[in-house]
């Protein structure tokens, strides 16, 4: 008998094959599983050098896949700037302010995390605050004399709208914003009895373009806090459960850059299938048909790299036209976006689509509420060059009707949705008013269209994102968005088995069968029989990767990352 590596017994084993089968224990040899059954059995195969874990009864089940997850973005949580988390007052912001200028040489940018603590407790509002205001320039002008002072806008979609960035005299100073300072698009400056700003800007952008334009002048983030991000944000998801991720959004070369250099350095933990994001609102028709063409060799057909960090594909947007244009002449900077946003015509649509189509690359769009553009545009792609087995994903499936959902199934693509949005559904796509017809989840897989779905960071727990999808809870009214109609089984499915689908890698992983890669996630509750509330706060045990340990008792304690100072 084969010795194996690894085993994993005394447990309950969910396959999530096609027969829903179970099992005690599992063992795991040259990464890929290779026993499955009771723990006597398998513990047969046990060597001198096998590794063998006991579950205690714990549930282990395919890792999870998170097919928009922004993973980066996540780690770079812990490099933007000194931590606020926890002050939901003036007097303790301006009490972190002051401790982050002591750690700052005199005269130099001090620069903060936005306001309010992650996951889902920004500050928005000033209600919010235990004084009922935001702090103002005068505030922290007390505690930084010698220091200019930034609070970092959000990103738009870690809380409600408008997002609330704060800078002090010095920085205003800096930036040349006073009275007669006009308010670029969407952003409102916040201004005292006399004209003065008061130091505070709301951005009501969803990609905030304050660091575009007012604040252009404050720190930004490098090349090194980039490759730092991925790091950090590896880690993090591996110890959410987390083993796979596909970038919806697509990144700019200088992320995938520095996917590349952790992946180098063996500190890539998580399964990264990443696009390129092409920068349509920042280059003409000529350029851009030609920075797809220099990219085709990397992400044609199956794309380049190895089992943990691929390069395939091309994301393209319709993103609002006057947001595009700031970042775009900002190209090839961005923010906390890690993508370019664009604002496609149809026109250019098909024209890019095509060109993607001749060279064999897949195209990924957001679409959000314009999905009848965005079906438009592929099925013009399509009466050129067929897509119908190219798997090209539509992300952010909000609203479909009856016959959209057919064309889309024409089309063979993959939807990827997050549930997550209507957890603050009020400011998500008005939501709150498409109410059960929102997150068509259930229509699409009736009307076999497959279904990934996605963190997109907001929170990056695909078992908080499981949870949304069959509870479909909206916090902001109280209540639910309809009845999801989803089985228990058939949700978990949805975060382990659809992903697969769309890197064609199905046949590797997604269950947990013999010769199967072993990518496998230990949970303190089994997701299938808890209680429905508690899928939320199920703990991540350990999490697998080819049978590797990516995250465990036994490694360094890595959890949401925030708070480190700018690098």
């Amino acid at each position: 008998m084969r010795e194996h590596e690894l085993i994993l017994h005394n447990g309950h084993v969910l396959t999530l094959d096609a027969g829903s089968r179970t099992a005690e224990a599992i063992g795991v040899s040259a990464g890929v599983v290779s026993a499955l059954g009771a723990s006597a059995e398998v513990l047969a195969g046990r060597g001198h050098a096998t590794r063998v874990i006991d579950l205690e009864g714990a549930t282990v089940c395919p890792g999870f896949y998170d097919s928009h997850a922004h993973m980066d973005r996540e780690g770079l949580k812990a490099r933007g700037g000194f931590s606020l988390a926890g002050r939901h007052s003036v007097k303790d912001i301006v009490e972190g302010v002051r401790l982050g200028v002591e750690r700052t040489p005199p005269g130099e940018w001090a620069v903060f995390m936005p306001l309010g603590t992650p996951k889902l407790n920004y500050i928005h509002r000033p209600d919010q605050l235990e004084e009922g205001r935001f702090p103002t320039r005068h505030d922290l002008d007390a505690v930084s004399p010698d220091n200019p002072v930034y609070i970092r806008v959000p990103w738009g979609w870690w809380v409600h709208r408008p997002f609330v960035s704060i800078a002090n005299t010095r920085a205003l100073e800096l930036a040349g914003i006073g009275p007669e300072t006009q308010a670029p698009y969407n952003v409102e400056i916040l201004r005292e009895g006399n004209g003065e700003p008061t130091g505070v800007f709301l951005d009501r952008s969803y990609a905030p373009v304050i660091e575009y334009t007012l604040l252009r002048c404050a720190p930004r983030i490098t090349f090194e806090d980039r490759v730092a991000g991925c790091r950090l944000g590896s880690a993090a998801y591996a110890a959410a459960g987390t083993t796979s991720i596909y970038e919806g959004h697509g990144l700019t070369p200088a992320i995938l850059d520095a996917y590349r250099r952790v992946h180098e350095d063996g500190d890539l933990t998580v399964r990264s299938h990443l696009p390129l994001s092409v920068p349509g609102a920042s280059v003409d028709d000529r350029r851009l048909a030609q920075v797809v063409e220099e990219w085709a060799t990397r992400l044609g057909h199956r794309g380049s790299g190895d089992d943990m960090l691929r390069f395939e594909g091309i994301c393209v947007d319709v993103a609002n036209e006057k947001t595009a244009a700031i970042i775009g002449e900002d190209y090839p900077y961005e923010a906390w976006a890690g993508h370019f946003y664009h604002s496609l015509d149809h026109e250019r649509f098909v024209k890019i689509g095509i060109e993607a189509a001749r060279l064999g690359i897949r195209l990924s769009c957001l679409i959000c509420y314009e999905i009848e553009r965005v079906l438009q545009a592929y099925e013009a792609i399509d009466a050129v060059v067929p897509i119908r087995d190219r798997r090209w994903v539509m992300v952010h499936v909000i609203e479909a009707t009856d016959d959209q959902i057919a064309r889309m199934k024409r089309l063979g693509v993959i939807a990827t949705v997050t549930p997550n949005f209507m957890y603050m559904a009020s400011d998500r796509f008005n939501l709150q008013e498409i109410g059960e017809r929102a997150i068509p989840i259930r229509r699409l897989l009736d009307a076999g269209v497959p279904v990934s779905l996605s963190s997109d960071n907001v929170p990056y727990s695909m078992l908080w994102t499981m949870w949304e999808a069959l509870a479909r809870w909206d916090a902001d009214s109280g209540r639910t968005l309809g009845d999801s109609q989803l089985g228990r089984e058939e949700a978990l499915r949805l975060v382990t088995r659809t992903g697969p689908l769309i890197g064609f890698e199905e046949h590797r992983k997604g269950t947990l069968e013999l010769g199967k890669l072993a990518d496998m996630v230990a949970l303190d509750a089994n997701p299938l029989t808890c209680e429905q509330g508690h899928l939320k706060e199920i703990a991540v045990m350990r999490t697998f990767v080819g049978g590797r340990e990516t995250f465990g008792p036994d490694m360094d304690d890595i959890g949401p990352v925030d708070g480190m100072p700018l690098g």
